[in-house]
């Protein structure tokens, strides 16, 4: 879909920003002089809102609460590492990290684990858990790197691409002990990026393999594989399923990649519905995707934040972003490293690699969405590459084998609808978008050697003037009847002609329309301009 541009400047703290957004505004900044990596949100039990922000440094925890005045409350150090991922459960925030080396010289922390309740004291509480876990031949090693991790409903911590074994998904029982984890299982037949688990279902990332798994863990000590899927760039970064878990999304983590849908309801015919970019062209990298009811949020290197709606997971549709890195563009791991939509209040955090923390405020557009097919006017059949404008959207799409073609738009209102095809009259006419329903249209085409041509090539009509005001002039013929449709087919009245001069009796726009004459067995179609 094609993306709209609002250029605007913004003054923080003192300092100018000049930002592309839709839907989408800064209300908060916050920096920090090492780079930033993942982010998460924590609400505690009174409603404050912290950001977790992973930087390459440590962990810095954030009251977003006032968003225009973000307030560090804690910082907590570890080994120096460009990727650490977050993620909360009861009054405790979960922290990995993954480096094969500390430039600092701080012990590798393996699974660090932080009393978020302690945050406003002088001292925050936490601890490391590393100590010896099997992996899934029985040999033991301390846990020391972990690249990421999930916490399901249930309290089960999942944690993807550790040092045990070949770096599938390591599971820990949070529930009766959260500040001592126990481990209690293990799936290790892929390598893991990253991954999220719903109920007794992990979906997984395997990045190097290219696909996405389907595991079941509903026996965290005998779990299994039960489907996969290739990406469309096999380099499968994330994934996140739908709150009504038949839609999957992904992300490859390569230049110019897609956030990706797919219908899961059945494992055995996994399907891709739909693919979007964001600045398709620009090789743009696409990094996470988190769900947030019917829309996703996804965090893409150097154009910032991007929410699609996916009501409809067949026609995605872009109705929000903002750049979070207006000094970087195109291709490269540069920006935007990660988004967060979870808190009650709607605000959005980002973590970006050089610019810091973004609060910001999103307005979740519902998108329109229309249906377009098209016909000949005269056989019924399918026409296939018609192009379909709509103006005001900025919309081109043509049309398929099946002379169907599907676009959608954050606008709503009134718009203008055309379908050119070459060798067929053009069509034109108003459309009024709907958001959040996906309409159905059915364009008709005359095809023009249907113009004038008639089953009985001794008699002439033609019809004048064209445009007309109403008032319609026939030559050959004096009597029969007439049929006045709109583009699409849809009868709009009928008529008899009892003389070369009628008058158009109903009351309609401007706009065109299609005249059939009808007299015996002569019958012809006529493209019809009125202004009135």
């Amino acid at each position: 879909m094609k993306k709209i541009f609002l250029l605007f400047t913004l003054t923080i703290g003192g300092l100018v920003y000049a930002q592309s957004s839709l839907n989408i505004s800064l209300i908060g900044r916050a920096s920090y002089l090492n780079d930033n990596n993942d982010i998460w949100g924590y609400t505690d039990s009174v409603g404050t809102e912290y950001a977790l922000v992973g930087t390459l440094a440590g962990v810095s925890i954030v009251d977003v609460s006032s968003s225009a005045q973000p307030m560090k409350k804690q910082f907590i150090q570890g080994p120096y590492s460009t990727w650490r991922d977050l993620k909360t459960w009861s009054h405790y925030a979960y922290v990995t990290h993954d480096t094969p080396f500390a430039w600092n010289m701080v012990p590798d922390q393996g699974l660090l684990i932080i009393d978020m309740d302690s945050v406003n004291e002088s001292n925050a509480r936490f601890k490391a858990v590393n100590f010896p876990i099997p992996d899934s031949f029985g040999n033991f090693d301390t846990l020391k790197t972990i690249h990421n991790l999930y916490i399901d409903e249930k309290g089960f911590c999942y944690l993807f691409g550790a040092n045990i074994g070949i770096g599938g998904a390591l599971i820990f029982d949070l529930k009766s002990d959260p500040w001592n984890p126990t481990y209690v299982g293990i799936w290790d037949s892929y390598y893991l990026h990253d991954g999220m688990v719903r109920g007794d279902t992990l979906w997984g990332s395997a990045i190097n393999d290219g696909f996405y798994v389907v595991v079941d863990v509903a026996n965290k000590d005998s779990t299994y594989l039960m489907a996969s899927k290739s990406t469309p760039n096999t380099f499968t970064h994330n994934t996140w399923i739908s709150d009504d878990n038949r839609t999957l999304f992904t992300t490859d983590e390569v230049g110019g990649a897609f956030l990706t849908a797919y219908d899961v309801s059945d494992l055995t015919n996994m399907t891709e519905l739909d693919r979007i970019q964001s600045l398709p062209g620009t090789m743009v990298i696409p990094h996470n995707a988190h769900v947030y009811g019917d829309w996703v949020v996804t965090s893409y290197y150097t154009s910032g934040v991007q929410i699609v709606d996916a009501k409809y997971p067949e026609l995605l549709v872009e109705v929000g972003y903002y750049d979070t890195s207006p000094n970087f563009s195109g291709n490269g791991f540069y920006g935007n490293w990660g988004a967060y939509p979870y808190f009650e209040s709607q605000k959005i955090i980002c973590s970006d690699i050089e610019e810091g923390l973004h609060v910001l405020s999103p307005n979740y557009v519902n998108a329109s969405r229309v249906h377009v097919q098209v016909i000949d006017s005269i056989t019924g059949a399918p026409l296939s590459n018609a192009v379909i404008n709509i103006k005001d959207a900025g919309l081109e799409e043509t049309s398929s084998i099946d002379g169907v073609a599907d676009l959608g738009t954050p606008n709503k209102g009134k718009d203008s609808l055309s379908v050119t095809l070459n060798g067929f009259v053009t069509a034109e006419h108003e459309y009024n978008w709907i958001p959040g329903s996906f309409d159905t249209v059915r364009v008709a085409l005359l095809n023009v050697n249907n113009i004038g041509v008639d089953n009985n090539q001794s008699i002439a009509i033609t019809v004048y003037p064209n445009p007309s005001k109403g008032r319609i002039q026939l030559t050959g013929i004096t009597s029969g009847s007439y049929v006045l449709t709109d583009v699409s087919g849809r009868v709009l009245e009928k008529g008899v002609i009892h003389e070369e001069n009628f008058c158009i009796s109903g009351q309609f726009s401007s706009g065109q329309y299609l005249l059939q004459v009808i007299s015996g067995d002569l019958h012809k179609v006529f493209p019809l301009s009125l202004q009135l």
